[in-house]
């Protein structure tokens, strides 16, 4: 794997590094100047993308030297239809968790609110998760990171292990925010962990079902906004597109529409994967 730790290590350190500083100045510009928390959002996402974008890219061009020009790499423009496809995927399976719960008696649907209630901040949340989150994420960790090691290993270790490093880039921002003092390690980053787990093999999935690194930063984009409009809204201060009253102790139907949406996605996107495989073997044993 001659050069290759560079590159591994090059997309962990950046996006590590990234989103603790995108932190470290949202944090000192709310502090310093009494901005408001959309002002401090737009900071962090500007410096995150800013630090992170340009200089993935710049690995990208050195990796694709050691390994061959690829025409149509994973993040080309010319796969960026493939967004709408990660977008609504993840989108559907939150509101299939949503009537499916409604429908086993476990929540009841109160009111669905108008959109002039929620989208403009929908929007501008959208806006601002895709440069602070989903693109520079993405495009460190499913696309730099995952293209280094399947140059290697297997798909199914790439997936695993891009994954792991994925757990590494928020162990290691919220190490550097608790030693700076913007933040604190506690027992809740267990089972942030845990979810970062399940939730980057459901990313990879989809990166290696569409061949395209758009559809997970779609799929990241979607599961974030639904998320922070769908499931918990309050715990996020947004405006709730629908409210809804829960029949069975708190956090069980926010467990129950976020397991829809990600375990869901990691078991149709095997299923279609798996699919695709005996396809091919089968038309590969085809008489000519």
């Amino acid at each position: 794997m001659k050069n290759k730790y560079i590159f591994l290590l090059g997309g962990w350190a950046t996006a590590t590094v990234g989103l603790f500083l995108a932190t470290v100045a949202g944090t000192i510009a709310e502090e310093q100047f009494l901005i408001t928390e959309n002002a401090r959002q737009i900071i962090q996402a500007a410096v995150m993308s800013a630090i992170v974008v340009p200089i993935i890219l710049r690995l990208y061009t050195k990796l694709h030297k050691q390994t061959g020009p690829i025409q149509k790499p994973a993040y080309s423009i010319k796969r960026s239809h493939h967004f709408f496809t990660g977008f609504f995927f993840v989108t559907g399976l939150a509101f299939a968790g949503l009537f499916l719960a409604s429908t086993l008696g476990w929540l009841e649907i109160e009111q669905w609110h108008a959109p002039s209630s929620w989208f403009y901040p929908f929007v501008l949340n959208m806006m601002i998760a895709f440069f602070f989150e989903a693109l520079p994420e993405e495009l460190a960790l499913r696309g730099l990171v995952f293209d280094t090691l399947r140059e290697r290993f297997a798909t199914w270790v790439s997936v695993i292990m891009q994954t792991l490093i994925f757990m590494a880039v928020a162990l290691g921002a919220n190490i550097l925010q608790t030693l700076v003092g913007i933040g604190s390690l506690s027992i809740t980053i267990i089972s942030n962990l845990v979810l970062f787990f399940i939730f980057g093999i459901a990313l990879a999935l989809i990166r290696v079902y569409t061949g395209s690194l758009w559809a997970s930063i779609g799929f990241h984009l979607g599961y974030l906004e639904m998320t922070r409009f769908l499931v918990t809204p309050t715990e996020y201060g947004a405006q709730p597109i629908v409210s809804f009253e829960e029949n069975l102790p708190y956090g069980s139907n926010i467990f129950f529409i976020i397991g829809v949406m990600l375990f869901g996605a990691i078991i149709i996107l095997l299923f279609l994967l798996s699919i695709r495989k005996w396809m091919a073997k089968r038309n590969n044993t085809l008489p000519l």
